[in-house]
Parts: C-alpha cells; sequence; structure tokens
C-alpha cells in the first residue's frame, strides 16, 4: 500500500465501520465478505474515505471474486491474494466494467418492482388531488421500500416514476421522512438528490421558492456530503454559466450550515490535486477556470465557513488559480474579500504559503490590499519566531 493511503486514520474508519453499516446495506452476505479479510476492509475504507470508490462497486467485485473462488477451490488462495494486491485495489476497480456488467435493462427490473412504481406513481397523484394524509402515510411506506432498492436500479425507478414532478411540499414531507433512516445507503442519497431537487433547480428561472430554499437548507445539515455530490457539485461543474436563481440555492446551502467535511469535500472537487485523482482529462467549465462573477460569489461564500485542509496541494491549486483570475481581475472587490479571508479565517492553514499568497495580493488594486499585505508580514513573522 502506497505511503499517501498509510497515512490515512484506517483504524478509525474500521471502528466506526463495525458500529455503522450506513456504507452499505445490512446484508449477511456482505458481512461475510469481510469476516475473515481484515485488509480487504482497510483498502476498502480507505478508499471511501477519499472518495475514490463507492461502496456498492466495490462490493459487487468483491462478490464476483468470491463467487468464482467457490467455483474453483483449487485456486482459492491465489485469487484472494491477488485481488487485495495494493495495485489491484489500485487499479483494479474499473467502473466501466462494473456498469457495464451490473447496468439494469427494462429486463432487470423486476414485476415487484414495477409494480411498487405503479402503486407510487397513482399515490401522487392522488396526493395531488386532494392531499389525504392516509394516502401520504402510505406514500412514504412504498416509498421507503424503493430508496432501499441498488443505487442503479434507484436510478431507472425514479425515471419511471418521473420523481422530479413531485410538488415541493410533498418532496419537504418525503426527506422530512428519509433523512431520519440511518440504514439507507449514502448512494442512494446522491441518486435521490440528482433526480428531485437537481431537476427542479435546474429548471428555475426567477427566484426560488422560500419552502424549496427552506428543505435544502434543513437537508443540508443532516445530509451535506450527499447534497454536495447530488446537487452543488453537479450544478458548478455541469454548467457552462450558473444563473442568478442556481447560485442563490447553491450560496444559500454553503452557507445554511453545511459540514466541515462536506466543505472539504466540495473544494477538493472544485480544485482537485490531481497527483491523486485521476479525471485530469475531465472536461471543466471556463467559470471553474477563469472566474464569473457567480463563481466567485460561491468561492466567498466556501471560505467565509471554518474548515482544515489537510491536503495542501489543493490549496496551493486553488492560490494558483486566485493569482491567475487576479491578473484579470485586480480591481474585483469580491476577489480582494477572499484574499481578506486567507489571511484572517484560514491563516493557519495558509502557513506553507504566504509566499503565494503575498504574490497574489501584489496584484489586487482594491482597498483591502494594504490590510492583507499587513496580515502577510505578521503571519511571516509569526511563523519565523516558531522555528
Amino acid at each position: 500500500m502506497s505511503n499517501y493511503y498509510n497515512l490515512l486514520p484506517t483504524k478509525k474508519w474500521n471502528e466506526e465501520l463495525s458500529l455503522n453499516e450506513n456504507l452499505f446495506p445490512i446484508d449477511p452476505a456482505i458481512k461475510e465478505i469481510f469476516k475473515k479479510d481484515s485488509q480487504s476492509l482497510d483498502n476498502f475504507v480507505q478508499r471511501i474515505k477519499e472518495n475514490e470508490v463507492r461502496p456498492t462497486d466495490y462490493i459487487i467485485r468483491k462478490r464476483k471474486r468470491r463467487k468464482i473462488t467457490d467455483q474453483n477451490q483449487n485456486s482459492k488462495v491465489n485469487d484472494e491474494k491477488n485481488f487485495d494486491d495494493d495495485d489491484d485495489v489500485s487499479t483494479g476497480i474499473h467502473s466501466d466494467e462494473i456498469n457495464q456488467k451490473s447496468e439494469p435493462t427494462e429486463d432487470h427490473v423486476t414485476p415487484l418492482n414495477l409494480e411498487l412504481i405503479q402503486i407510487l406513481r397513482s399515490l401522487f397523484k392522488q396526493i395531488t388531488r386532494h392531499s389525504k394524509e392516509c394516502d401520504i402515510k402510505e406514500f412514504l411506506s412504498k416509498f421507503n421500500n424503493l430508496i432501499r432498492l441498488p443505487h442503479v436500479q434507484l436510478r431507472e425507478s425514479f425515471e419511471k416514476l418521473e420523481i422530479s414532478q413531485i410538488d415541493d411540499k410533498l418532496l419537504e414531507v418525503l426527506c422530512n421522512d428519509i433523512i431520519q433512516h440511518e440504514d439507507i445507503m449514502y448512494q442512494n442519497y446522491v441518486v435521490f438528490f440528482k433526480f428531485t431537487f437537481l431537476e427542479k433547480v435546474r429548471l428555475i428561472t426567477s427566484k426560488p421558492s422560500r419552502d424549496l430554499l427552506s428543505i435544502l437548507s434543513k437537508i443540508a445539515k443532516s445530509k451535506g456530503k450527499p447534497i454536495v455530490y447530488g446537487l452543488l457539485l453537479p450544478l458548478i461543474k455541469e454548467s457552462q454559466e450558473i444563473a442568478r436563481p442556481q447560485l442563490e440555492v447553491i450560496t444559500r446551502i454553503i452557507n445554511g450550515g453545511l459540514s466541515e467535511e462536506s466543505i472539504i469535500s466540495l473544494i477538493t472537487e472544485l480544485f482537485p490535486d490531481f497527483r491523486t485523482n485521476e479525471s485530469v482529462s475531465e472536461i471543466r467549465p471556463n467559470h471553474l477556470e477563469k472566474w464569473d462573477d457567480s463563481m466567485i460569489e460561491i468561492l466567498f461564500s466556501i471560505f467565509n465557513q471554518k474548515f482544515q485542509i489537510e491536503n495542501q496541494n489543493i490549496f496551493k491549486r486553488f492560490i494558483y488559480r486566485l493569482d491567475l483570475n487576479l491578473e484579470f481581475q485586480s480591481n474585483n472587490q469580491k476577489l480582494g474579500q477572499i484574499l481578506l479571508l486567507l489571511v484572517t479565517k484560514h491563516s493557519e492553514s495558509i502557513m506553507d504559503h504566504l509566499e503565494e499568497v503575498k504574490a497574489a495580493a501584489e496584484k489586487s488594486t482594491t482597498f483591502m490590499k494594504k490590510s492583507v499585505l499587513g496580515k502577510i508580514n505578521s503571519l511571516s513573522k509569526k511563523r519565523k519566531s516558531q522555528k
């Protein structure tokens, strides 16, 4: 295993997994996979920690290997050794292969699931017309069965159900119910947010409704990370331009109480460390390179929160991009405010990057430049005194 992974607190995650099974369904077969295989479990939790693998992908692959092994007892030792080898853990989980083999077709959606979808669709229409409490309770009960499907199958089920058409009031009731459960997979929450809120928010052309913003603010506090991956990142990274209504939703969520872990996930995805992230060839929209007003507003909201990033390469990449944008927008007041936030709220995080921040601040022509440079000088003296 690489030195990078050895730095991760495996023991802590190991302990959490033994107490909390939210990362995958409560399934005896899955428990059996890791029963006498602590090394695989270590690899598994480390990969989850860095968002480099979805739990279900690893489990599908692991189950396949176990099935093959059971069929060929003579090669059991070699199979297990090859699968759990560090190099295989790093490169052996191929999402394309998994998607190709596990992507459901129409034949794979069982009649029971189709029946469940039909019942939910019928209840949804009844609730829209009459809003009876008994119908709502039945809808929640049936939906709780649906939300626990494997996430690939869940995606297809949501398409058939046309869940994006659900009204805000019923969506709020639905969200208030499912966020209370601790046995729903993380990836299923991501899929749910993509098929409900993402579709709704993308279609907004005027000021977002109070009800919608209220729902999102409440959910973000309890399910922040799925909201980041199911709503915020798609809105930011999959749009050529972030319009005002979508910007208001994004900043409201960020400012509304996202956890530190969620904030770090967001900034890590926006400014990835390509040394540990394989998506180097990712096509990024222009506003992630040459920041427009919307992107600067989002970054201001992010850095106005408190967080501590351990991977300094991500912080360094952000400062590099900040420096480039100040060349073109030297008098942008929000960029000046971001500089001020760096040397005040995030002063501990930039201690190893004071020269880079100073070089960026020198390009600013805002009235905050003097305050920023003065704070950098103070931090430099503090750093020298600590050596």
